[in-house]
């Protein structure tokens, strides 16, 4: 009736953790890609003395497979090693502590952006991408530190002044202190401390020496409080109002959620899905990274793209300015286009001054109005938003581990690493049930010896 089930069965030959893994499973690809690949700038980072340090590519294979699974924690990556098979079979039965993958991320890790731009060329000669049409959006993730630890540029400055007020009134207490002093002591003439009472005095300056060695004590705290408060405001850039006392690169910000907290803005730049380059700013807004982006395109592909494509909140003169002098067709609508093409169907036109901007205005307006505008869109829509969310939902990257912004990069690197390895994956699956499968494989063979299944 049921089938024979015996949990202490040996095995004369037990099956090698090799054979446990499919052969297209995305550990494998994984596996390969990062044996090919140029570890340079991680090697670069040990010594030749001290102990034996754990194989880095074991490390970093084992980290990029556990980003595109969704699992950044250390201490659960350090339990996979110890019971899942595909974790096992990656570090080669090897298990380090959570501990060391937390400092190998963090230390080792710090130029993973030259790994995520060979991944990105690879995906370039597999045909995947060609650097024409590239959306750019960006979201926002939450840091990793205490809301209630936030610094607020007015608080601060409220302090500072409450500071000046105390010390000034020490000052005052100080000079009155003085003048008791003179009253009692005046200037120490033989005439004038003839009839006084010689140990009155002497209790009473010395009650007026305590007072004083207390106003100087006060004013020094006082003062190193004004210092720590200058020392966050030279901290918190001139463009800030607020920072974080855990992680002072964060800033508050409005989350996707609806609220606020302390994050980061990130952006992405994607054609087809795959990501072509990632940046990260404490800038709430998304109009100042358009530039930044285009260029961070342009660094990681050697090339500039033909066609932009993103939503109005990176629809600025000095965007539109930007992408003509580097003749890149824009299809950004501006903050008001939704508006002003209802009140146009109604017929209400606005007058505006800015000659330059009323052109640019209107470029939007007849590009984004035409049937290929309207393609453009929707296929934006269908670019990079996936891709946000494919990071938020499926690798569960809302929240960054880390702290301070080189650090939170490591971590941006790494799950856009995991996503276009995913995506890579998804594309060979796909290319088993096209006529040109053969040619795929052969492309893939050539460039890494990798055959699937």
């Amino acid at each position: 009736m049921f089938k024979d089930y015996q949990q202490n069965q040996g095995q004369l030959l037990p099956r090698s953790l090799n054979d446990s893994i499919s052969p297209d499973h995305t550990a494998r690809l994984i596996n390969q890609v990062i044996d090919e690949m140029d570890l340079s700038f991680i090697l670069n980072t040990y010594s030749a003395v001290g102990q034996k340090a754990y194989d880095p590519r074991m490390l970093f294979k084992v980290l990029a497979y556990a980003y595109t699974i969704g699992l950044r924690s250390s201490r659960k990556i350090a339990d996979r090693l110890n019971e899942d098979l595909v974790f096992m079979w990656l570090a080669g039965r090897q298990a380090p502590d959570f501990r060391t993958i937390a400092d190998f991320r963090k230390d080792k890790l710090v130029d993973v952006k030259q790994a995520f731009v060979e991944v990105l060329e690879l995906c370039r000669r597999l045909g995947m991408v060609r650097i024409g049409k590239v959306a750019i959006d960006g979201t926002k993730f939450r840091s990793d530190s205490n809301g209630n630890k936030m610094q607020y540029r007015k608080t601060l400055n409220k302090k500072k002044e409450s500071i000046a007020k105390q010390v000034d009134d020490i000052f005052r207490e100080a000079d009155e202190v003085d003048r008791e002093e003179e009253k009692l002591y005046g200037n120490s003439t033989e005439h004038r401390i003839k009839g006084l009472d010689l140990g009155k005095v002497a209790r009473e300056l010395a009650k007026l020496k305590k007072r004083k060695i207390s106003l100087e004590k006060k004013k020094g705290k006082l003062e190193a409080k004004k210092d720590e408060i200058n020392s966050k405001l030279r901290q918190m850039r001139k463009d800030r109002n607020t920072m974080s006392s855990t992680d002072k690169d964060a800033t508050l910000m409005m989350m996707k959620e609806g609220h606020i907290a302390s994050g980061y803005n990130a952006q992405f730049a994607t054609e087809r899905q795959v990501i072509l380059g990632y940046g990260l700013t404490s800038d709430r807004n998304d109009f100042k990274q358009l530039k930044p982006m285009v260029k961070e395109v342009e660094a990681n592909t050697g090339k500039n793209p033909e066609i932009v494509m993103a939503d109005a909140g990176y629809g600025r003169k000095i965007n539109y300015r930007y992408l003509k002098s580097e003749r890149i067709t824009a299809f950004i609508p501006y903050g008001q286009f939704n508006k002003e093409m209802a009140e146009r169907r109604k017929g209400i036109y606005a007058n505006n001054p800015d000659r330059e901007l009323a052109r640019y205005k209107f470029t939007q307006c007849v590009r984004l109005n035409s049937e290929t505008g309207k393609e453009m869109m929707k296929r934006r829509r269908e670019d990079v938003e996936p891709v946000i969310g494919d990071i938020k939902r499926n690798l569960n990257f809302r929240t960054f581990n880390l702290r301070g912004k080189p650090k939170c990069l490591i971590e941006l690197g790494l799950v856009s690493l995991g996503h276009n390895l995913k995506k890579m994956k998804s594309y060979l699956k796909k290319a088993a049930k096209w006529d040109n499968r053969n040619q795929t494989i052969e492309k893939l063979g050539a460039i890494l010896g990798y055959q699937p299944a």
